[in-house]
């Protein structure tokens, strides 16, 4: 596998037709350095839920009385079935086959993102500035959409975004099948996330063939299904458990309508440089054309999303969350930008120093973010290590000495409380839990049917850290719960064997 000699200072650069070993080598060598500066917390937010649903699979004797919340992201992709299966052939623990997977998503998503650069800039300079750019970045929030370009943890999006990316740099190729093949591949992995990526596939197949018209008509298209959807929900009854799950605090970006005004800065700027790169980009050219359909992806989700989701309903729309189409489309900005900011800096010896102080500061912004974040919690979380987190400690007390079928209750809002860092209590503990306001998210998109269970569980834990014993007893047994994790300054005469200074797990006589 051979490619030209790359001259830096030569604007007329061939373009390396495939990834050559020594590229593959160094963003091999680049992969520990994202994990370095971004974190790794293989339990915590949105793993929690993933984690629990490969646990389930692996040993289908856990969360019995909660199946139906762990197993709901299970149902429409791959991942968590694959994953399973490397932890059964593996025989490793799970954090250490997370931690590796992890890696290797990290890796994929840096192969993609050289792709797509390598694809667009002729300067070897600017292709790796771009991959550098987009390394920093790595968990950038896409504005208000709940989302990081990547998570510091594995779930299915650890995929699906590199498959995007390499759809993108197929169809940028015009290796169209191939573009295609990625799309599908990300589809087993995420739907939702596909359905995005594919309408900016679309759309630059369209703008690249010519097709200008078509690629006006599809943005069209996209306002008017979206209408059309609306309309045809609008009389859908709406139980009072479902309008819960939709507006509790917290979940305000599932409705444009609530957001901040610097979130819906987080839409408007990438449109506005979107709109520029278009305008001072060559004729025809990718950039330009790349510009473009990133521009009317945008701009038609956007029309779509504040003319009809709204937070009185329908919620039809909600579920799709049409504004995470801008996930994609900061991941294509953050490589054009990249590759920008070396073509205008990076050829200066006055200059030069200027766009590594801008990578610098990307990544350094991003370090000091990931650790406000998880202020309570190693920064990488090895597997094997002890938690530094009290809360995680408790929960693996629980792990080794607790029964299995255990059934256990705590404050709905356990994994938002001070102190907790979203780290996941099911994933770590193996043990069942009660609904809590994470399961929330589950009953609000991906299965509406577990609404009224969802309020059921989580009504019955409302206060519990301030209750009664005889009004915990009162409320818990009828769902069957044994044992109850407390903050430790909560009062209760139930037997607590384990405590901590955060924390203590009770049992329930």
């Amino acid at each position: 596998m051979t490619t030209s000699p790359i001259v830096l200072d030569s604007p007329a650069v061939v373009r390396e037709s495939v990834i050559s070993p020594s590229t593959l080598l160094r963003l091999a060598a680049l992969t520990p350095a994202v994990l370095l500066v971004h974190g790794f917390h293989p339990f915590a937010d949105d793993a929690g839920i993933y984690v629990a649903g490969v646990r389930k699979l692996v040993d289908p004797a856990l969360y019995q009385p909660d199946a139906a919340f762990v197993v709901s992201n299970t149902h429409l992709s791959l991942f968590a079935h694959v994953l399973a299966a490397v932890v059964r052939m593996s025989h490793l623990p799970m954090a250490a086959v997370l931690l590796a997977t992890h890696l290797v998503s990290i890796y994929l998503f840096l192969v993609a993102g050289w792709w797509i650069a390598n694809s667009l800039f002729k300067r070897a300079a600017e292709r790796w500035f771009a991959v550098g750019l987009a390394a920093a970045c790595f968990t950038l929030p896409a504005a208000g959409t709940a989302l990081a370009l990547m998570d510091p943890y594995v779930t299915s999006r650890s995929f699906s975004t590199p498959l995007g990316l390499f759809a993108l740099a197929a169809v940028i190729e015009r290796r169209w099948w191939l573009a295609g093949t990625f799309v599908v591949m990300m589809g087993l992995m995420h739907p939702l996330m596909a359905i995005y990526a594919a309408g900016l596939v679309l759309f630059y197949l369209a703008l690249d063939t010519g097709r200008v018209r078509v690629a006006a008509l599809l943005a069209g298209a996209v306002v008017a299904a979206a209408g059309m959807m609306g309309l045809m929900s609008h009389r859908i009854p709406v139980s009072p458990a479902y309008f819960a799950t939709m507006h509790r605090p917290g979940r305000a970006f599932l409705f444009p309508t609530e957001w901040k005004w610097y979130e819906d800065l987080g839409l408007i700027a990438p449109l506005t440089l979107f709109g520029l790169g278009a305008l001072l980009s060559k004729p025809a050219g990718r950039i330009r054309n790349l510009c473009m359909a990133c521009l009317l992806t945008g701009v038609s989700s956007a029309l779509a999303a504040f003319l009809f989701v709204h937070p009185t309903g329908p919620y039809l729309l909600v579920r799709l969350q049409l504004l995470r189409s801008f996930h994609i489309l900061y991941l294509a900005g953050v490589l054009m930008l990249g590759g920008w900011i070396a073509r205008v800096l990076a050829y200066r010896e006055s200059t030069r120093w200027v766009a590594y102080a801008m990578l610098a500061a990307a990544a350094g912004g991003l370090f000091c973010a990931q650790r406000a974040t998880y202020p309570y919690s190693s920064h990488i979380e090895w597997p094997g290590m002890r938690s530094r987190n009290p809360w995680a400690q408790a929960y693996r007390w629980i792990r080794t000495n607790t029964p299995p079928d255990a059934i256990f209750s705590a404050d709905p809002d356990l994994g938002e409380r001070d102190g907790v860092d979203m780290q996941g209590f099911r994933a770590t503990a193996e043990r069942s839990l009660l609904a809590d306001n994470k399961d929330q998210g589950v009953a609000a998109v991906v299965n509406p049917l577990l609404a009224e269970e969802w309020m059921a569980q989580r009504n019955a834990q409302l206060g519990i850290d301030s209750l009664s014993d005889m009004q915990r007893l009162a409320r818990l047994r009828p769902f069957g719960v044994t044992w109850i994790l407390l903050p430790a300054s909560a009062a209760t005469n139930f037997p607590c064997p384990y405590k901590n200074l955060a924390a203590k797990v009770c049992r329930m006589d």
